[in-house]
């Protein structure tokens, strides 16, 4: 069984290590009262053989002044909650040695005539609580040495969830400790990382946020001036795609910066595959005879229409402009939406594409600047849904699961 808490594993140690303790503490108070019982058993079978001579033959003066020097006090009857720890019989002699808890005895049965005496187990301070003085400082070593842990665990959990939100994208998280430990400087060494990346991404954001903003007005004014040109010559033609393909990039870098900012709200309705594929394609009439679409069977598709269309759109738009023919090919299949191209084999794995800014070096001549596969993965990831690469007979097959994933 995997245990993945620290709190939990460092509780089942503490535990384990106490219940050791208390059970060795209990073999060896066992151990220590049956070797007690055995010298007390020796000695006190040594009285009795010493007495018996004189109990025997009826000299009882002699038998008492041996028990009162002895210790020992005569009672006319066996004493309540006594254990036998020995006991001999004969025709004519019995003999038992019996303890309390903290008085030995015996009786001695001749005849009919029974006599009992017992006296108080002679013990010390040091005999008496050795094991108190060996086994309680173990126990609170263990004890101190829990709550040390969990001092430590403490400042380490608030870490691990500030990191947690750190990944969920809320990057201004931080705490305050005043630790002078490893584990505060750990905490500081965190926080600066995280201001550090904090105001790296804010700067990025505003970066990109303007430089998509900038460009939108003379990107427009340049396809007014172009669409106004009645003349259309070869360059003019070539301006006319340049600009569009500038027009890409730009929404491309404005989509990026929106889905990765946090705070986009996505609208969760319900609409059809086919629904997303015509909504996709709408920007692609120019491309229509390039396209070839098989909706298959229709399936319920839940999310925000706008972002999942982004979605469909960049990998059209990427299966395009890398295709080694002619055409590309849409399909739906079973709760996915497929785009194929032929292309060469990819020098890396898929999850090297899937990072912003991200080209195979063939691929430099082409327009672009790697935000597509990205962008794809991220609104994807918003919606639970994943993508799926396989590079089968020369052909790319890019498929968008639409069946959520667990988290």
């Amino acid at each position: 069984m995997f245990i993945g808490n620290l709190r939990v594993k460092f509780s089942i140690l503490f535990g384990m290590a106490f219940l050791f303790v208390i059970g060795l503490w209990y073999q060896t108070d066992k151990i220590i009262v049956e070797k007690q019982n055995e010298r007390i058993k020796n000695e006190t079978m040594l009285f009795i053989q010493s007495i018996l001579p004189n109990y025997t033959t009826g000299n009882l003066n002699a038998v008492m002044l041996a028990v009162k020097k002895f210790g020992y006090t005569q009672l006319y009857s066996m004493p309540q909650s006594f254990k036998i720890i020995e006991a001999r019989n004969d025709d004519m002699l019995g003999i038992k040695i019996f303890r309390t808890e903290n008085k030995i005895g015996f009786s001695v049965t001749y005849f009919g005539d029974n006599f009992v005496v017992v006296k108080d187990i002679e013990t010390d301070f040091w005999e008496e609580n050795r094991l108190k003085v060996f086994f309680l400082p173990i126990i609170l070593i263990l004890a101190v040495l829990y709550i040390i842990s969990f001092t430590i665990l403490t400042p380490l959990n608030k870490l691990s969830n500030a990191i947690k939100e750190f990944a969920k994208g809320k990057y201004d998280r931080t705490f305050s400790t005043n630790r002078k430990d490893e584990i505060g400087d750990l905490i500081r060494a965190f926080n600066f990382m995280g201001d550090k990346i904090y105001k790296m991404l804010k700067s990025r954001e505003l970066i990109l946020r303007n430089i998509g903003h900038e460009l939108k007005t003379p990107l427009a004014k340049m396809k007014l001036i172009l669409a106004l040109e009645k003349n259309k010559t070869q360059e003019i033609k070539r301006l006319e795609r340049y600009v569009l393909d500038m027009q890409k990039i730009s929404d491309n870098m404005l989509e990026f910066e929106r889905v990765n900012s946090g705070k986009i709200i996505i609208a969760n309705e319900e609409f059809l595959s086919e629904t997303l594929i015509f909504e996709a394609l709408s920007s692609f009439s120019d491309e229509e005879s390039r396209i070839e679409v098989n909706f298959g069977k229709n399936f319920i598709v839940r999310g925000d229409l706008r972002l999942l269309s982004v979605a469909v759109k960049n990998l059209v738009e990427n299966a395009l402009k890398y295709t080694a023919e002619e055409k590309i090919y849409i399909e739906c299949v079973q709760d996915k939406i497929v785009v194929k191209n032929k292309g060469d084999k990819l020098e890396h794995e898929i999850s090297y594409y899937l990072e912003p800014f991200c080209r195979d070096a063939s691929h430099n001549a082409v327009s672009g600047h790697g935000l597509g596969l990205s962008i794809v993965n991220e609104i994807l990831l918003l919606h639970r849904y994943r993508i799926e690469y396989a590079y089968i007979q020369g052909y790319h097959i890019f498929s968008i699961c639409f069946l959520a994933t667990k988290v």
